[in-house]
């Protein structure tokens, strides 16, 4: 029982103990950023592989690539912080993680891959993370993936940023539901620095930091881009390819693909993740862009991180950092997006100018939820205004 203890005592925030064994059909999950929702559904998912049988548990976001990155990756981490690794077997290539010893096991689809999703059975439960990109007809077809008789009782987690109070997960209510929401302020293991940035929000926006500090359900005004039109698929024969590239740790780092057709831009999310070093991000550059002589442009606040790049051997640029003329610019100009742009596609619909108490509205955006935006900013502004003469590309 020693592991018992040390998996719930020890790391469970006191908010979510008592929901570890709760077994209602639906247990929904919400409020502000960084008030531990996600790291709580991992430590339930990997507690009920260890202590109970024949679970074939089920991991889902609306796109399957983005799962090795935030529920996989989660779980994963703490099976070898709490020092279980050995009784686990990890698959890489389908993001399947088994008990070795009870044979339990957790897989992953996407929404996206329907086919694949129709053609899963023996679901024991089900935990689907980032739950508003999802419409109600996707939510509808994973709810029947869990119909079977099991052993232990069936369930299907939701975690999510109340983001917009018009969301049916908002105005549905489920039954045989039991909700949970959370703030900053219970997760014990969250990051000063980060505790500083949501609390700075107070003097931003208000709208921004009800919702991502308060987590209470919002509607979000002033958006600053019409959402990008998506394309299930994109033109194989492209002008330029350029990136733009938003540096981060705590915050992700972020490299957007550029793909420029005649006047029209077509976007690919390439990195978006916490915590890269500058050697992290480089090794993973070296495997995803194909050619070292696109231009990348970066945040030029960033001098010693860009010349790492260019010793890297990357086509590295600064990137022109006028905010308001760079949105004036994008906002002239046809972007499309693509489905598996999860980051970009959900900042989009969240970056707004800001609004103080009194509802005036200024002339910047807010800054928090919007590294994809400024790497796309970065790219597609600098690229053009060089392009047209108005500016000489200087390199580092």
């Amino acid at each position: 029982m020693e592991e018992e203890k040390i998996l719930i005592e020890d790391n469970i925030n006191e908010c979510y103990k008592n929901y570890l064994q709760e077994r209602t059909r639906y247990l929904i999950i919400y409020g502000g950023a960084g008030s531990g929702k996600s790291h709580f559904a991992a430590q339930k998912f990997l507690w009920r592989m260890m202590h109970e049988d024949n679970h074939r548990l089920l991991l889902i976001r609306k796109v399957a690539r983005t799962i090795r990155n935030s529920q996989y990756a989660l779980i994963k981490s703490l099976i070898y912080e709490y020092d279980y690794s050995k009784d686990f077997r990890f698959r890489e290539t389908d993001l399947t993680i088994t008990h070795k010893n009870n044979g339990n096991s957790i897989i992953s689809v996407g929404v996206d891959d329907r086919e694949k999703l129709k053609s899963i059975h023996g679901i024991t439960s089900i935990w689907i993370e980032e739950a508003t990109e999802l419409d109600k007809r996707d939510f509808t077809q994973i709810d029947l993936r869990l119909r079977n008789k099991t052993q232990n009782y069936k369930q299907i987690m939701l975690t999510f940023n109340p983001v917009d109070a018009n969301h049916w997960l908002n105005t549905s209510p489920m039954k045989d539901s039991v909700t949970i929401k959370t703030t900053y302020k219970d997760n014990r293991h969250l990051d000063g620095t980060y505790i500083e940035v949501l609390e700075n929000l107070k003097d931003e926006d208000k709208e921004y930091y009800d919702i991502y500090a308060l987590g209470n359900w919002g509607v979000l005004r002033n958006i600053i881009y019409k959402p990008f039109e998506i394309l299930q698929t994109h033109t194989t024969h492209y002008d330029e390819v350029i990136y733009g590239l938003d540096f981060g740790y705590n915050n992700p780092s972020a490299l957007v693909k550029v793909k420029i057709k005649d006047d029209f831009f077509y976007l690919e999310e390439i990195i978006y993740e916490s915590r890269l070093t500058n050697s992290d991000l480089i090794a993973k550059m070296e495997k995803l862009v194909k050619d070292k002589s696109d231009a990348i442009y970066c945040d030029p606040a960033e001098p010693d991180r860009m010349k790492e790049l260019e010793e890297a051997g990357f086509n590295v640029f600064p990137a022109n950092k006028s905010v308001k003329d760079g949105i004036d610019f994008l906002k002239s100009k046809k972007i499309y997006s693509r489905p598996d742009n999860t980051n970009i596609n959900k900042e989009v619909l969240s970056y707004s100018y800001k609004t103080d108490r009194n509802g005036n509205i200024y002339d910047e955006p807010v800054k928090f939820n919007d590294h994809a935006l400024d790497a796309v900013r970065y790219a597609i502004y600098t690229h053009c205004r060089n392009r047209g003469g108005s500016m000489r590309i200087r390199r580092i």
